[in-house]
């Protein structure tokens, strides 16, 4: 997960496939950590349709919402807005807000937050393929997520 260091204390780029991370489940929003440093972490969130996050406050750190397909609606006491596929929205430490997906197709969320002290860490490094964990996924759902990645 993330960039390595070498001994002397320098960065070995490494590239992800954000296509590996992204995962849903049927019991809510599913989020997994590709990146996380003490300055910054970078998570992917599946939503199914209908789906939603608890109203959540991060007390010290500022949050970045971008779809990377499907459309998200980010709710706060102040207002409600609709994100679009490459559009982000920024909320500022302590300000409540939710996430969910109204729309008939999955929503893909990174969701970048820094400094991540106070946010709860999600599993991290790519979800299991298709089929682990005893559960086969549904054919329709599949076909969906290829049509929001695009592949």
């Amino acid at each position: 997960m993330g960039p390595a260091n070498d001994a002397a204390g320098g960065f070995t780029p490494t590239a992800v496939d954000l296509r590996d991370y992204v995962y849903f489940q049927e019991a809510g929003p599913a989020t997994r950590r590709v990146f996380a440093t003490d300055v910054v972490a970078v998570d992917l969130t599946g939503f199914e349709p209908k789906q939603e996050t608890e109203v959540r406050a991060f007390r010290t750190a500022d949050a970045v919402y971008t779809v990377l397909g499907g459309r998200a609606w980010v709710v706060t006491d102040e207002a409600e807005v609709t994100l679009e596929p490459l559009q982000s929205l920024m909320v500022p430490a302590g300000v409540p807000h939710a996430v969910r997906n109204d729309a008939p197709d999955p929503l893909i969320l990174q969701i970048v937050v820094s400094p991540p002290d106070d946010v709860p860490a999600p599993p991290a490094g790519p979800a299991e393929p298709p089929g682990a964990g005893g559960r086969e996924p549904r054919a329709s759902l599949l076909d969906r997520v290829r049509r929001t990645l695009g592949g």
